[in-house]
C-alpha cells in the first residue's frame, strides 16, 4: 500500500479526527479521562524520546496526552510498577499538555517519522493502534502475550489486531450506553430502560421526555458529532462500521438508512433531539447538555461517570441512570453492544522492547489505581464501582451501572482485523455524510451514495 511507510500522512487524518479527539473542547475521546492541569511537553526531537540505559537499569518512556489527574494517577501506577521492577526505570512524558488527543496522534506520528525510539503509546481508539500497526510503526505482542499463558481475546473486552496479529492491550474500557436524567424518567413516569430495548424504544422515550420551550426546555434526547452517533448500530452490530472484510464501504448496509432516517424523524417531526444544524452552529457540547438539564438522556460511553462526578465543572444535582445501548431489533442477540477504550502498544523502534511490553502489561492488568473501567475481564467489579463512585450514589446509579456494564452477556462484536491504515479517514466520510443528509436535505439512499463514492476515492488511492 502506498501509506505502509508515510507516517507523516497520519497526522492529517488524525487532525480530521475530530470524533475521537480530545477531552476539553467538546471533541473528546469517548475513551479518554479528563484532566485539569498541564504536564510538560515533550518536544518530539531525538532528545525528548530516546530510551536510554542508566547502568544497571533501562529507561523506557510511556507517551500519552495525558495531563492533570490522569497524568498524577499514571505516576502512581508508574511508581508501583517500578517498585515491583526496579531494573526498569519509566517516564511518564505526555507529547501535549492540553489533553487532545489529535495533536498528540500529529506528535507521535513526527517521532515515528524521524526515527527515534517509541517505547510505550498510548491510542484512544482500536482504529487508531491498527492504523499504525499497518503502517509499521509498532511491534506485534503474540509471542509475549504466548510465553505469559496471556489469551487477550479471553481476558480484554477489545483486542488491537492487524494482519492476524495482536499488537497491544486494552488497560481501559469504554463501554457505550445511554445516560439519562433520573428526575426526568420520573416526572414522565418510565422505567429504566433494560437489555433488549430498541431505538425504536429510545424514540419513544424521548419524545415522552421532552417537554417545556423557551429556557426551560428539555429535550428528550442529543446525538453529538462524532461518528459514532451518525449510526451507532454500525459500531455496536457490524463488525467494522466502515468495511467490509474484503475492504468495501459498508455504508450502504440497511442499518445506515434506518438510523438516518430516524435521527431526521426526530429532529423534525417528534422535535425530541437537538437538530443537527443547533449543535454544530451553537457548538454543543454533550456534557454540558446533558448536566445543564436541556437533554434528558444522551447515548454516550462510561466516561460520563467520571464527568457526572464533576459538580464543579458540571453543576447538577439529579442522579443519573444508565440503560444498554438501543439495539437495531429485538431480534439483536441481548448484549451486544460497542465497547471502545484505551490501548497500549510497543514502538518498532524500541530499543528495550522486552521491558516496555512488561509495563504494557502491567498498566493492563492492574487494579490498584483505577481511572476507569478496566479493559480486562477479570477485573473485581465491586472493586471498580466502589473506587470511581465512592459514595456519590446521589449523582450515580450504580444498580443500572452495573448492570448496563458488566452484564456477562456483554459484547462486542466489533473487528479490528478489518482496519486499515486510512480507517480515520473513513470515519470523516460517515460524519460528513450524515451532515449532508440533515442539512441538504438529502435521502438516506442519495447520502449513501455520496459516502460509497468518495469511501472508494480513499481505498483506490490507498491500493
Amino acid at each position: 500500500m502506498k501509506v505502509a511507510k508515510a507516517l507523516l500522512v497520519s497526522g492529517v487524518a488524525a487532525a480530521m479526527l475530530a470524533g475521537c479527539g480530545n477531552n476539553n473542547n467538546g471533541k473528546a475521546s469517548p475513551s479518554a479521562s479528563a484532566g485539569g492541569s498541564t504536564a510538560p511537553a515533550a518536544s518530539g526531537t531525538a532528545s525528548a524520546s530516546a530510551s536510554a540505559s542508566t547502568g544497571s537499569k533501562v529507561t523506557i518512556k510511556y507517551y500519552s496526552w495525558d495531563n492533570g489527574k490522569t497524568k498524577d494517577q499514571v505516576d502512581q501506577i508508574i511508581a508501583n510498577f517500578e517498585k515491583e521492577h526496579p531494573e526498569i526505570d519509566v517516564v511518564n512524558e505526555p507529547l501535549v499538555t492540553n489533553g487532545n488527543s489529535t495533536d498528540y496522534y500529529k506528535k507521535l506520528d513526527l517521532i515515528a517519522a524521524s526515527g527515534d525510539p517509541i517505547d510505550v503509546a498510548a491510542f484512544s481508539h482500536v482504529d487508531f493502534l491498527s492504523e499504525r500497526a499497518a503502517r509499521g510503526v509498532l511491534i506485534p505482542i503474540d509471542e509475549y502475550l504466548s510465553a505469559d499463558g496471556i489469551n487477550a481475546d479471553e481476558d480484554y473486552y477489545m483486542t488491537p489486531k492487524y494482519d492476524g496479529k495482536v499488537y497491544g492491550l486494552q488497560d481501559l474500557s469504554s463501554p457505550w450506553l445511554v445516560a439519562l436524567n433520573k428526575d426526568a424518567l420520573d416526572a414522565a413516569n418510565l422505567p429504566v430502560p433494560t437489555w433488549g430495548w430498541t431505538w425504536d424504544d429510545f424514540r419513544d422515550y424521548a419524545k415522552k421526555l421532552t417537554k417545556g420551550s423557551g429556557d426551560d426546555e428539555q429535550y428528550g434526547a442529543f446525538f453529538h458529532t462524532w461518528g459514532e452517533y451518525a449510526n451507532p448500530i454500525a459500531y455496536s452490530e457490524l463488525p467494522h462500521p466502515y468495511l467490509t472484510q474484503d475492504h468495501k464501504p459498508v455504508f450502504d448496509d440497511k442499518s445506515f438508512t434506518y438510523f438516518f432516517n430516524l435521527r431526521r424523524t426526530m429532529e423534525k417531526d417528534d422535535k425530541s433531539a437537538k437538530t443537527y444544524s443547533d449543535v454544530i452552529g451553537g457548538k454543543l457540547r454533550y456534557d454540558s447538555e446533558f448536566f445543564g438539564g436541556k437533554a434528558a438522556m444522551i447515548p454516550t460511553a462510561t466516561f460520563i461517570v467520571n464527568l457526572a462526578l464533576d459538580t464543579e465543572k458540571f453543576p447538577h444535582d439529579f442522579k443519573t441512570v444508565f440503560a444498554p445501548l438501543p439495539a437495531a431489533s429485538k431480534d439483536t442477540e441481548i448484549g451486544t453492544s460497542y465497547i471502545g477504550g484505551h490501548y497500549l502498544a510497543v514502538g518498532q523502534t524500541s530499543q528495550h522492547k522486552k521491558e516496555s511490553y512488561e509495563f504494557l502489561k502491567y498498566m493492563a492488568q492492574q487494579t490498584d489505581v483505577i481511572r476507569d473501567f478496566p479493559g480486562s475481564k477479570k477485573a473485581d467489579q465491586s472493586k471498580v464501582l466502589s473506587a470511581l463512585v465512592g459514595d456519590k450514589t446521589n449523582l450515580i446509579d450504580t444498580d443500572s451501572l452495573a448492570a448496563t456494564v458488566f452484564d456477562k452477556r456483554i459484547k462486542t462484536i466489533y473487528d479490528p482485523s478489518y482496519s486499515t491504515a486510512y480507517s480515520s479517514q473513513l470515519k470523516t466520510v460517515l460524519e460528513n455524510g450524515l451532515a449532508t443528509f440533515l442539512l441538504d436535505n438529502l435521502s438516506a439512499e442519495d447520502a449513501e451514495k455520496q459516502m460509497i463514492d468518495e469511501a472508494n476515492k480513499i481505498i483506490g488511492q490507498n491500493k
